[in-house]
């Protein structure tokens, strides 16, 4: 048996293998590396998952458990970059009691801008196999991803989900927004064609003030300003993408959470676009890790 941790900088999740990949069990807590005082890691694994340590013989571990801030940094695999190049960039630590700690390694790029992702790519290697495509993590840093036969060839990080609950919580625009309010899709969707206007010059910065304007003018209730600054940010965040990364099949596939990964596809749909959602891609990755010789 094997077991598998993606430890990022808000949770712990654990997975449970058979010695052939089957997934025998799960846990989750809200345990990330951000709420680990002291670096006392090990003591937090031991008590989510000392049992399970006891029983495997080795323990993956991928995300924010292997930066800086971390348990172990291991140093990134640069692009393009398959799941044989992670391997080749683990870094494995022995501690009495446990078996031996598998730290994986990042993806990074220097070109055209520095950026780098950790966990993020095994998701993108469990849902992409061996195609090619482009995938997309929506979350607070979305990372839209450019997979080649099974290869990260580029990537780049989007602060849209960060910008946006900045705006909504600490920003002019934000200001008439009520403290209740419920999801109107349709509030969203005309953010997303507003920022795909073509007849209104500039980009994204040209069009943020129309959340508060529209409501002055008694043109967008309220209610809806939250879904409509949602949509003028992904939309945005959409037309630059297209512009930079080529989808000949006009195709993305999401990995994410799920009311997220829908937003998404609604505005990928008005960019002439589909999206299909990929289910438990990390634990394909990590079943897929079991194949490499590297690890044994």
């Amino acid at each position: 048996m094997f077991l598998a941790i993606e430890w990022t900088s808000a949770a712990f999740h654990a997975f449970l293998f058979a010695a052939d990949g089957t997934l025998l069990g799960q846990r989750q807590e809200a345990r990330g590396v951000n709420h680990i005082t002291d670096g006392a890691f090990e003591t937090a694994l031991r008590e989510i998952v000392g049992d399970w340590a006891a029983e495997v013989g080795r323990i993956y571990l991928s995300g924010m458990i292997t930066s800086r801030n971390g348990w172990v940094e291991t140093p990134y695999a640069q692009a393009p970059a398959s799941l044989t190049d992670i391997a080749a960039r683990t870094v494995v630590r022995h501690i009495d009691g446990l078996p031996p700690l598998v730290f994986l390694p990042g993806v990074s790029v220097r070109d055209p801008l520095p950026d780098m992702i950790r966990g993020e790519e095994l998701k993108v290697f469990g849902a992409m196999g061996q195609s090619s495509g482009l995938v997309a993590l929506p979350g607070a840093h979305t990372k839209w991803v450019a997979v080649k036969d099974g290869r990260i060839e580029q990537f780049a990080t989007y602060m849209s989900g960060e910008i946006t609950a900045l705006l909504k919580s600490n920003s002019l625009v934000g200001k008439l927004i009520p403290a209740q309010s419920a999801d109107n899709p349709e509030a969203f969707l005309r953010g997303v064609r507003l920022a795909r206007d073509r007849r209104i010059g500039g980009h994204i910065l040209r069009r943020i003030f129309s959340a508060r304007s529209l409501v002055l003018f008694e043109d967008l209730p309220p209610a809806d300003i939250s879904d409509y600054l949602s949509g003028l940010m992904i939309g945005a965040e959409i037309n630059e993408v297209i512009g930079e990364y080529n989808s000949p099949d006009k195709q993305v596939r999401l990995i994410g959470a799920p009311a997220l990964c829908q937003r998404y596809s609604l505005a990928l749909l008005e960019a002439g676009m589909t999206s299909t959602v990929a289910d438990n891609a990390g634990i394909a990755a990590f079943q897929a890790l079991r194949l490499s010789h590297a690890f044994y």
